[in-house]
């Protein structure tokens, strides 16, 4: 029986398979999309929670730890359009790689 853990090596193999246009089952593109869907929520949900924290400060925190938050958001928010740019790529592989060619009739 296969090992349905989808683990971090896991997609890294098969990300690398993706991009370097190794062929990679119909399964494989399948589960690496769920995990880049996965990171992408956890990433949309931390960002939210990031900016509770900023709007929530207090004042007297705000000065010496404002800077910080504000990079930790930089480095978030681009991280989520690395993810999604990725996401945007795997897709647009898959499909590729899936389409049907279909025959054009001949009059």
């Amino acid at each position: 029986m296969e090992n349905n853990l989808i683990t971090e090596d896991k997609v890294k193999e098969i990300l690398a398979k993706i991009l370097n246009e190794e062929k990679v089952s119909r399964n494989e593109y399948s589960r690496v999309q769920f995990k880049l869907d996965e990171i992408s929520n956890c990433l949309s949900d931390t960002i939210k929670e990031v900016r509770k924290l900023e709007d929530t400060m207090p004042m007297g925190l705000k000065s010496p730890i404002g800077g910080k938050v504000s990079g930790v958001m930089g480095n978030l928010n681009a991280t989520y359009k690395s993810v999604e740019l990725l996401k945007q790529k795997v897709k647009q592989l898959k499909k590729v790689a899936f389409a049907q060619v279909v025959p054009e009739a001949k009059k």
